[in-house]
């Protein structure tokens, strides 16, 4: 991909996940409509831009990541069986290491955040795999749970607000959903692909 694409990957990711966070962020806040106040929504527009940042990051940081991990494991097959088992690990941590630190009363809480998570992960790693082919699916799982949770932890220090974590954790997945299912799309495809296309 040339520098263009990853330009427009970056601003229409700003733009969209800034303005859905915006409204996550009114919606588990009613207070800022409430009062309309000018501070309160700012304050949601520099939430929602802060969690859009992040995941750019995250984005960023991963594309990376799958190409190291291809290079050290020497290829996609045995990167995929560690994959598998670092998301594994990472949804058990997601509620384990929040009981720890907050309690395992809301035990049930937890899993059921990690059931969604699991859920809209499986959702876009098989929409990934439908629009390229079956080897993105691992490694889009692995995005949009292990990078994703990764990415929410910020969120999780600052509070316990339900509703301000949902609205965090939406953003999040907004954007690393448009990323991933934009990626291939604007990559350029080889010559000889592009005139069979017209042929066919």
């Amino acid at each position: 991909m040339k520098i263009k694409g990853f330009l427009k990957l970056f601003w229409m990711t700003l733009l969209i996940g800034t303005l859905a966070g915006f409204v996550f962020n009114l919606v588990a806040e009613p207070g800022y409509i409430r009062n309309q106040s000018i501070s309160g929504y700012v304050t949601a527009l520099s939430y929602s831009s802060t969690w859009t940042a992040i995941s750019l990051m995250g984005f960023f940081s991963y594309l990376i990541l799958h190409r190291v991990g291809l290079d050290l494991f020497r290829g996609a097959k045995l990167w995929n069986r560690v994959q598998v088992v670092l998301i594994a690990f990472a949804l058990f941590d997601g509620v384990y290491l929040r009981g720890l630190a907050y309690g395992f009363d809301k035990t049930s809480l937890y899993i059921g955040e990690m059931v969604v998570l699991l859920v809209i992960a499986f959702l876009v790693a098989r929409t990934k795999a439908r629009e390229t082919n079956f080897t993105a699916f691992i490694p889009t799982l692995f995005l949009m749970t292990v990078i994703t949770l990764i990415e929410w932890v910020p969120a999780l220090q600052a509070t316990q607000d339900k509703r301000m974590l949902w609205a965090a954790l939406a953003t999040l997945l907004i954007c690393n959903a448009y990323q991933i299912l934009m990626l291939h799309r604007l990559q350029e495809k080889p010559a000889s692909q592009g005139q069979s296309q017209k042929q066919a």
